[in-house]
């Protein structure tokens, strides 16, 4: 009969710890959840209606191209000349020009993958400078200026795209990079110029193929570290984007039209975490 009681009174001291187990992973979870609403998911929120309010396009362009954007995967976007808003991905720059751009990537950071203004390192196309960058993290970008070719006449088979259609996807980190590092000096073929950025033209057509490697990319913010991408659509797409106007603060509206998009690979050795906190 003792032993009986010792046995109870094991199970009972063994519940309590277990119930005292659970209750600090119960507020682990409730901690970790409060630190992802207050300071993770605001960096990758769609922008409010009174955000994009504040940069759309004049209603005359979007009666001007009206039958082009009836066309399905196309978009007119207007893009705001980066200056520095966006350079802390947490905290907009407290400037007067920044405070106009409140919305993540303040305005000129777009990704055409999930058709919104995102953060400049899960973008695929970023207006800084005079000049389109693609400068999202695990992510080939390749710009090719084809020339003053109507949009509405573009399409895989158009000279100039050969070369973004056929590329192959490198998967390989370390491969990965050093593709990386021969498109942000260039690579010419078949008389095109492919690069990771180019000068902003008027007139002219512009063609990009962004592959947004899948798998994780891990980010620390206050010392709690998290896989980024699990806000991200990784895919693997191709656009073709036209100048229609630039304001006189050098702003500007592309008109815009996908015309392929699949799944990426997943990066096979992924860098390691970037612990710098926000």
């Amino acid at each position: 009969m003792k032993r009986f009681f010792f046995f109870i009174l094991l199970v009972l001291i063994g519940s309590a710890n277990l119930h005292a187990q659970f209750s600090r992973i119960d507020a682990q979870a409730e901690r970790w959840l409060a630190f992802l609403h207050q300071s993770v998911e605001p960096l990758y929120r769609k922008p409010t209606r009174k955000e994009l309010k504040a940069i759309e396009p004049r209603r005359e362009l979007f009666d001007k191209y009206a039958e082009f954007l009836r066309q399905p995967k196309t978009g007119l976007t207007k893009l705001i000349d980066d200056k520095g808003c966006a350079e802390n991905t947490k905290v907009v720059v407290a400037t007067d020009n920044c405070l106009q751009y409140t919305m993540p990537g303040a305005g000129s950071s777009f990704s055409f993958r999930t058709e919104n203004y995102r953060i400049p390192r899960l973008a695929d196309l970023t207006f800084t400078d005079k000049s389109f960058q693609a400068g999202g993290v695990l992510l080939h970008g390749i710009f090719v200026n084809i020339g003053n070719v109507p949009l509405e006449e573009v399409n895989l088979q158009t000279k100039g795209l050969k070369y973004l259609a056929d590329f192959q996807p490198e998967p390989d980190y370390e491969k990965g990079m050093k593709v990386d590092l021969q498109l942000i000096q260039g690579i010419k073929n078949d008389g095109f110029l492919y690069r990771r950025g180019l000068f902003s033209v008027e007139n002219t057509t512009f063609a990009l193929r962004s592959i947004a490697y899948g798998g994780k990319y891990f980010r620390a913010i206050k010392n709690l570290t998290y896989n980024e991408f699990a806000f991200d659509k990784r895919k693997d797409v191709i656009v073709v984007f036209r100048i229609v106007e630039k304001d006189e603060t050098g702003n500007v509206t592309i008109l815009w039209k996908e015309l392929q998009e699949k799944d990426s690979p997943k990066v096979k050795r992924a860098p390691p975490p970037d612990k710098k906190d926000e």
